[in-house]
């Protein structure tokens, strides 16, 4: 064969996959799916737990808000379940006269429910918002040892994640103040509701409010709230009935301490209810204020 010839027959090698090559991709595509499914689930159950605990921590703070605020005339409470939190109305969740249930995710459990008194119900006192069964629970992957969230329900009313209860603003309480008069007479045919509040070294301020247009038709509900201006802060209060017929009233006072600062008393006509100090808890009944009860 000659030279020119053999430049034609030159034979340049076609290389292809074998077999192991193969396996070894297949094996890393695999892996890498594996990586991406593991990655995605974690974030997925990273953040049911986030949005899980933050509901669990919404319907206790709606529990308290409605039983401070005397909605229905009634204590509200929250009761715990593996699957699920149920907001309640009622002394307690067997006797309860309404239920909201808020069912959890399907990859999230409440476990670990450690409340004084050894049950699953957390109920919320009228007049002041606090609880005698606080304690504490989990809310967790289900399965998991590590993807936790501990909740924590605070004898004060506060609830919150695990760590230290939120500390008060300064050195005013920030919980709201509720109270309920029991006047013994009925408010049906009064003219005007009377704020009188302390604004040292200025004069006191006098609001009046008609009350007229704050009952329903047949006068068996009054519901004012609004905010008075005094020495350039607002006093932000909300003053209703839980009960009112022709010969007796039962008067909700809901005073904020984060939005009241200064001392006002409550008058009807010239029937003085009560006198709130500065301080947010300190009250005086009136000569027409009735009896201050817990309902």
């Amino acid at each position: 064969m000659t030279a020119h010839n053999s430049l034609f027959m030159i034979r340049y090698p076609r290389r292809g996959f074998t077999l192991l090559e193969l396996l070894i991709s297949l094996g890393v595509l695999a892996l890498l799916g594996t990586l991406g499914m593991v990655s995605f689930l974690n974030s997925r159950n990273s953040r049911d737990l986030v949005v899980t605990s933050q509901n669990a921590l919404s319907v206790l703070r709606d529990a308290q808000a409605r039983t401070l605020a005397g909605e229905d005339a009634s204590v509200w409470g929250v009761h715990l379940e593996q699957s699920q939190v149920v907001l309640f109305r009622g002394a307690t969740y067997a006797g309860a006269t309404s239920t909201d249930p808020h069912p959890l995710s399907a990859n999230i459990e409440i476990v670990n429910i450690a409340l004084v008194g050894g049950g699953s119900d957390v109920l919320f006192r009228r007049l002041d918002g606090t609880t005698t069964q606080s304690g504490t629970f989990d809310v967790r992957v289900r399965g998991s040892a590590t993807m936790v969230n501990r909740i924590t329900i605070d004898a004060s009313g506060k609830v919150y994640e695990a760590g230290t209860a939120p500390a008060a603003s300064g050195t005013r309480l920030v919980d709201t103040r509720h109270r309920s008069f029991n006047l013994g007479w009925s408010i049906r045919g009064s003219v005007s509701l009377i704020f009188t509040f302390s604004d040292p070294p200025n004069p006191d301020l006098v609001y009046s409010v008609v009350m007229a247009p704050y009952f329903n038709a047949d006068q068996t509900k009054f519901d004012w709230s609004g905010s008075v201006l005094v020495g350039g802060q607002p006093q932000t209060m909300r003053i209703h009935t839980t009960s009112l017929t022709g010969s007796n009233t039962v008067l909700s006072v809901d005073r904020d301490c984060r939005f009241n600062t200064k001392k006002v008393r409550i008058t009807i006509d010239i029937r003085d209810i009560a006198t709130y100090e500065a301080n947010c808890t300190t009250v005086t009944v009136g000569p027409y204020g009735g009896t201050v009860s817990e309902p």
